[in-house]
């Protein structure tokens, strides 16, 4: 068939009966129908495409997977809210319109709901038409295709016409582009641009047919491949050819394009009907295990697999609990999961040894099926059922069986004697860990939701814990512990000498589940339905301590041998990743076992685990060490002390204290800010995923079952110990951090006691912790107390640290005993009233005392910061005396008047004569430090510049580049469409010390090209270079010229004097020493072959053009600015620029308004006459003016006159002769300014910039005074020449005065609306495939693809990417781009030179958001945005690139 039949033959087939099924009739007249009763569906159904905006609300949607599509959200009550914004990955559909997925707001203006309209009848169609179609259409899809692919399979499963066959490459996600162009080019013996081309279509498609032959011929490219990814390391290549997988047709036939076809087909139609989206999701549960399986074989991303639609299902609340009741799916996805981790011990324990490339890649696939739980679990449930609480607590049977096969797994042994050869692997076991947490979290959540629920999984949980306890017995010893009058009956297990293990899950998920029966009451409510006669102290302790002191021991420096395996263990041990169900479970469980048991059996447990080398610290004095034990013994001390605070003090808990979660967020945001001060997002990180944002920190109420561990007199006697052992100023039994955690325990008690001693309503307190430590040590010892222990400290000379806390813990014992004495009188003596009075009465009483104590100390801190301040003031006053000519200079350097002397970076010294001023210039060189005067005939002296090409002030960058060989650079093309410009950080260098500094850079360079690794910031050949003091790069060097000599005769010459003196300077034009005329054919040159990319040539005439070309794009770039600031480093650093590429001594004004050289101020007015003329014929509408020039005016008046009769008023003549002139007298000013050292006068920094600039220059500030300086010849001349009439009747548009300074491009205020364009961005080479990276120019707003081998182009023989030569077109090898995706700014220079900077978008707290990882929204900031137009403008992009090159060669020569 033909193209055009064969669609007449597809819609005759398919289409019309299928129309005919749907409407019952004709299918024109049924679809007209369905047109006119049209309601639209409440659901949007948006499906998303690869990178398009999505948004979240934090507030109000049910999960993090619920989101809109911009036009929903900006329709929305939810753009108000706080709100998240992410890039979609493709796949997903927006969630308007589903009352599942938002707690309120679900709709948005588009979809809202009409009564009236749900009101009447629509069309009827057969009512199951939908679903007959769809099948149809997706029968005859997959019959089509295949039958597309017919030949394909034929051709490669078969023999065809002999012996041919297919040799096909598929993508195995591990090889780099790079390998396999290489491959290919090796194997197939392919260009390299067809092997990029075959590379593309592999990573885009999966797959591609890379050889056809004979089977020999197919063999052989295979095994040049096969080799060839062998020598990778990578041993599993996914390269097959046709009699070979044969059962892998599915996935031959069905590439990532066409299965991503098929994901938006059901998306779009199946997932959006409620009804057949429930039949799918039960056809996917009952097929889960099997639809896994084959995704972990196959090689395809998980957005390519049918497996990726399981978010669609799982995140609906109603769905998932109907799945978990009728299919019981928590129990079939974990079975699934641990099915995949065949891997066990001896003990059934998990065992990941070092995976190969392929068991990593499985691995992650793998972890995909936590991902599918969570979903699943994501929203609680607040109703129960019967049968739901039955699938779930065998979901958490399963889930227990899970956890079972991590408690105890990778255990690892203090590795003694030697250290360990090869370092375990671990990050398998940490990876599941993380993955796991959140669902641990949610099974949590899940329990506390309903009592009967949280009762089951402890009695479960407890089981299991009982079950694992039972085969961990090696090690253990029982043992009698007797201290301080208390024996206890445990068991002795050597940390350092037996296997530990850090990974317990299990225990963990008990403390967890425990500490919702405290907070939920239950246990207090239902304590008969609890197994807690059967809880086993030694059972439920044992294993967390065990992991304590296991990191106590490392920070001990006991376990160094084993490597930083362990030492990266424990890192994530605390870090915020794993900390919530690891160490914090660890906490609670130990604070669990203090409340419940003998506060006497936890301090027991701490010795025996903790102090390995013997049982009691009080026998530690009559032990004889070495010094190594020693300090381990002391660190191991600190850390349990450490340990006792962590547990008496951090209560913060939810079902530990009486807090809720926001108590604990707000004390978590406390302590760090405590710590440092914090950027928002840092804080983010700092804190657990799951934490709200919330404000300040509030009291609460204690637990004062924990406190009770203070008056333990098995710790009290520890701490007594300590204070022992630092009554001996050398002897080594004790540190300072020992001491200080012992002193906060006291002080701990002592505050513990006051708050008792405050809300107690009677004199029955249970915690009397001053009478504890005042009590001695009963006999045989006789102890003293701690306090008297602590009275003897206090005067201790060799603990002048500690003295502050020790007199303030007696002075608090103090007025505890007097609040004490208090509370017994008001109790012996009864005051009439209610128990709640007696109670305020005490608390006014401390309140008042408290007040007075306050008011106290703020008035002594007042008075000792006046006699502070006073003391600085003096200070101050006296250092200005003693230096008063420091500070005279420093004021005078502050004076505006004075600071063009110095701007140059040198001294001028003046000496006055009868004919003027001679001006004597002192610099210092920057590497020898040697003083030289500039003088003409004296040394040169040079400054590092750097040239580049520009298109800054282009208004025409469409304009191919000019052919060098011809082009003539006498003049600029008024649209500035190329130029050169020249820049300088001003640091000066004799110029053979810079000679000799790049002569040293280059043989380093040399000498580096026999290693790996090249400088990237500077290339050498280019004859670049770094200035030896700042850094920035450069590539030429500019010398430094004398100020030239200004004239004090107010004479005139007339014309024959003028020519004699001009034949003078002719004559004497290049009075210079041989290296000041070296310098100026070095900075020649390189103006010369950097302007016009061409090879080196002093001999060509164009050299100086170049340098004056390149002198004027500078000053009209400096000259952007609206005010001429003549005291810029910037600007000042180009004055020998200026004055070296004039070859006539030009003189000008200075600010007292003496008279300029005649010549040079004839030239002066000349050229500002004709740029008149040149604003006023392209400020007037082109018939009117070609009319006069057809008269040809005779002289000025007339031509003047008309220009008046042409505008409405000579006024506003005036105005754009004004506006349109402006800018070339600024930059006229910072010409003659520069070149001869003139100060500006200070009118220039204030609003009469005009009249300043007019006096400067000698012109006249008024039309009158402009009317003296026309000459009739040469304007009847200019008018009447033959280039000016065509010029101005042709069709390209003139340049008119003045030209607007350029701008980047204006970017949206909100950063999603520039993701929304660049989603719909497509690859210009790939077929309307969409960009994975879209970059957006912000020079002239082109949308690029990045980062892809697709749209490289060949750039002056060498292949580049879209942006590097997006570069050369548009910036002339500097570019700014906006990588949309990822939030980045990207600075470029050349073909290997850029850098990323930071993007101009802010969130609300004034980050940025590079990657956009947080995903809060984020809006333009138009400072930032300035600072890079800045860098754009000033020519500073090359010199960022390079400082950000350097640094980072500096932090890798730091950390190689």
């Amino acid at each position: 068939f033909c193209p055009m039949s064969y669609s007449c033959h597809f819609h005759c087939v398919l289409y019309s009966p299928l129309e005919w099924y749907l409407c019952g009739e004709e299918p024109s007249v049924g679809l007209a129908k369905l047109e006119q009763n049209n309601q639209p569906s409440q659901l949007c159904g948006h499906v998303f495409k690869v990178g398009e905006p999505t948004y979240s609300c934090r507030e109000c949607a049910a999960d993090p997977t619920c989101v809109l599509c911009m036009q929903c959200f900006l329709g929305s009550v939810h753009k108000e809210h706080r709100y998240r914004m992410t890039t979609s990955g493709g796949g997903g559909f927006c969630d308007c319109g589903d009352t599942e997925a938002w707690k309120k707001g679900p709709y948005c203006q588009k979809h809202e709901p009409n009564i009236s309209d749900s009101s009447q009848k629509g069309v009827q169609f057969n009512p199951s038409g939908s679903s007959v179609m769809h099948a149809i259409a997706f029968g005859y899809c997959m019959l089509a295709y295949w039958e597309k692919c017919n030949l394909l399979i034929f051709i490669f499963f078969l023999r065809v016409r002999g012996d041919t066959y297919y040799c096909m490459l598929f993508n195995d996600e591990v090889h780099t582009y790079e390998q396999v162009i290489y491959t290919l080019q090796k194997a197939v013996n392919c260009t390299q641009k067809e092997a990029v081309s075959f590379a593309t279509i592999v990573d885009r498609d999966g797959r591609k047919s890379v050889r056809f032959g004979d089977f020999q011929f197919c063999e052989q490219a295979k095994s040049v491949i096969v080799v060839s990814s062998k020598q990778s390391q990578i041993p599993s290549v996914f390269l097959r050819y046709s009699p070979s997988y044969a059962n892998d047709v599915f996935n031959l036939v069905f590439p990532a394009g066409a299965r991503n076809v098929y994901h938006q087909l059901f998306m779009s139609s199946l997932l959006m009907d409620s009804k057949y989206k429930k039949r799918f999701a039960i056809q996917f549960a009952k097929n889960y295990e099997c639809l896994q399986s084959d995704y972990v074989k196959d090689d395809h991303d998980r957005e390519f697999s049918v497996t990726d639609l399981s978010v669609q299902m799982f995140t609906v609340p109603s769905l998932a609990r109907m799945l978990i009741t009728e299919e019981n799916l928590m129990t079939t996805i974990i079975c699934t999961f641990m099915d995949h981790l065949r891997h066990r011990d001896l003990q059934g324990h998990f065992q990941f040894e070092r995976y190969t490339a392929q068991q990593a890649f499985k691995f992650r696939r793998v972890q995909s099926l936590i991902g599918d739980l969570k979903y699943v679990l994501i929203s609680r449930p607040t109703e129960w059922t019967d049968q739901l609480r039955e699938k779930y607590l065998e979901g958490f049977d399963a889930f227990l069986e899970l956890l079972k096969c991590m408690q105890g797994m990778d255990p690892v042994v203090r590795q003694v004697g030697q250290h360990i050869e090869m370092e375990p692997e671990w990050e398998a076991a940490f990876t599941l860990q993380m993955k796991l947490t959140h669902i641990i979290s949610m099974m949590q959540e899940w329990c506390a939701s309903d009592e009967r629920v949280l009762i089951e999984a402890y009695k479960k949980c407890l089981s299991a814990l009982t079950h694992c306890h039972s085969g961990f017995t090696d090690g253990e010893q029982p043992i009698t512990l007797c201290m301080c009058g208390h024996s206890v009956d445990t068991i002795r297990y050597c940390v350092s000498q037996e296997k530990v293990s850090i990974h317990l899950p299990v225990s963990r998920l008990l403390a967890g589940l425990h500490a919702l029966l405290s907070k939920t009451e239950v246990a207090y409510r239902f304590p008969e339905q609890l197994p807690l006669s059967e809880l086993s102290p030694p059972m439920l302790i044992e294993h967390p301590l065990r992991c304590l002191i296991l990191c106590a021991q490392v920070h001990a420096g006991m376990w160094r041998r084993n490597g930083f395996s362990l030492v990266n263990q424990i890192y994530y041990y605390h870090n915020v990743k794993c900390r919530v169900e690891m160490f914090d479970k660890d906490l609670i469980m130990s604070a669990y076992l203090q409340t419940t048991f003998c506060p006497h059996f936890f301090s027991f447990c701490l010795i025996s685990l903790c102090l390995h080398s013997f049982l009691f610290p009080v026998m530690r004095v009559s032990l004889t060490v070495s010094q190594d034990v020693l300090q381990q013994n002391n660190t191991l001390i600190e850390e349990m002390l450490h340990l006792v605070i962590m547990i008496v003090g951090e209560r913060y808990t939810s079902g530990v204290g009486q807090v809720e979660s926001s108590d604990e967020t707000r004390r978590e945001i406390v302590h760090q800010l405590c710590i440092r001060p914090m950027a928002h997002s840092e804080l983010v990180k700092a804190l657990p995923e799951n934490v709200s944002q919330l404000s300040l920190l509030h009291l609460y109420q204690k637990d004062h079952n924990l406190v009770n561990m203070l008056q333990c007199d098995v710790l009290l006697g520890i701490l007594g110990a300590v204070l022992q052992w630092a009554m001996e100023p050398s002897g080594g039994h004790w540190s300072e951090s020992m001491l200080q955690r012992v002193l906060h325990l006291i002080g701990m008690g002592l505050v513990e006691e006051q708050q008792h001693l405050i809300g107690s309503a009677d004199d029955d307190t249970n915690f009397s912790f001053t009478l504890k430590i005042s009590r001695p040590g009963e006999a045989p010892a006789n102890t003293p107390s701690i306090l008297a222990l602590l009275e003897t400290l206090q005067n201790a000379p060799h603990l002048e640290v500690h003295k502050d806390m020790i007199r303030w813990i007696l002075k608090v014992k103090l007025i505890q005993i007097s609040l004490q004495k208090c509370l017994c009188k008001c109790l012996s003596y009864p005051i009439e009233g209610s128990n709640s009075q007696k109670k305020k009465k005490k608390t006014f009483m401390v309140r008042d005392k408290d007040k007075a104590e306050r008011k106290r100390k703020a008035e002594m801190a007042r008075l000792r910061r006046e006699k502070i301040m006073a003391q600085m003031s003096e200070m101050q006053r006296h250092f200005i005396n003693e230096n008063k000519e420091l500070f005279q200079q420093s004021l005078e350097e502050l004076d505006p008047s004075t600071s063009s002397t110095l701007e140059h970076r040198y001294t001028h010294t003046h000496h006055t004569g009868k004919c003027g001023s001679e001006r004597r210039q002192m610099v210092t060189c920057i590497l020898c430090q040697e003083e030289q005067e500039i003088r003409t005939d004296g040394k040169a002296m040079v400054l590092a510049a750097f040239v580049q090409r520009s298109t800054v002030m282009s208004k025409n960058r469409k304009r191919p580049p000019h052919n060098p060989d011809k082009y003539d650079p006498l003049f600029m093309h008024p649209d500035l469409s190329f130029g050169t410009h020249t820049g300088s950080c001003g640091h000066i260098m004799h110029s053979h010390c810079w000679q000799r500094y790049f002569e040293a850079v280059q043989a380093k360079e040399q000498r580096r090209q026999q290693r790996l690794r090249v400088h990237t910031s500077y290339n050498v050949e280019n004859g670049e270079f770094l200035c030896p003091l700042c850094e920035c790069l450069s590539n030429t060097v500019i010398p430094l010229l004398p100020l030239t000599k200004t004239s004090c005769s107010s004479e005139q010459p007339n014309l024959s004097q003028w020519l004699s003196i001009i034949s003078q300077q002719m004559k004497a034009l290049n009075p210079y020493s041989s290296t000041i005329k070296e310098m100026l054919t070095t900075f020649g040159t390189a103006t010369y072959k950097v302007g016009l990319k061409v090879h080196p040539n002093e001999q060509d005439p164009r050299v100086p053009i170049m340098c004056w070309g390149s002198c004027a794009y500078t000053i009209q770039c400096i000259g952007q600015c609206k005010k001429v600031t003549m005291c810029k480093s910037a600007c000042s650093d180009l004055a020998c620029c200026f004055r070296m590429t004039s070859d006539l001594t030009i003189l000008c004004l200075d600010s007292s308004g003496l008279s300029a050289d005649a010549a040079q101020l004839h030239f002066l007015h000349l050229i500002t006459v004709a740029h008149v003329v040149q604003i006023l014929l392209t400020s007037i509408p082109g018939e009117k003016l070609i009319l006069l020039l057809h008269e040809q005016p005779h002289d000025h008046r007339d031509f003047i006159n008309y220009f008046v009769d042409s505008c409405v008023s000579g006024w506003h003549l005036w105005h754009c002769v004004k506006a349109g002139i402006l800018p070339y007298l600024r930059a006229a000013a910072l010409f003659f300014h520069y070149l001869n050292g003139a100060p500006a006068p200070p009118e220039f920094h204030s609003a009469g910039e005009w009249e300043a600039l007019c006096g400067y220059l000698c012109l006249p500030s008024n039309l009158c005074g402009f009317n003296e300086l026309w000459c009739d010849p040469v304007l009847c001349r200019w008018c009447s020449h033959p280039g000016v009439l065509p010029g101005l009747q042709s069709s390209v548009a003139l340049i008119r005065f003045p030209r607007e300074s350029n701008h980047l491009i204006e970017l949206p205020g909100d950063y999603s609306a520039l993701i929304n364009q660049a989603s719909s961005f497509t690859c210009p080479k790939s077929g309307g495939d969409k960009s994975r990276a879209p970059t957006l120019c912000l020079v002239c707003g082109a949308m690029l693809c990045s980062q892809s081998y697709c749209c490289q182009t060949e750039l002056e023989g060498e292949d580049v990417g879209a942006c590097t030569a997006h570069t050369f077109a548009c910036g002339a090898g500097v570019g700014i781009f906006l990588r949309v995706r990822e939030s980045q700014v990207l600075f470029l220079a050349g073909k290997t030179k850029g850098c990323f900077y930071a993007p101009p978008y802010l969130d609300d707290y004034g980050e940025t958001d590079q990657g956009l990882r947080r995903g809060n929204p984020l809006h333009l900031c138009q400072e930032r945005y300035r600072k890079v137009q800045k860098l754009w403008r000033q020519h500073s992009i090359t010199e960022e690139i390079g400082h950000a090159q350097e640094a980072c060669t500096l932090r890798f020569q730091i950390f190689k």
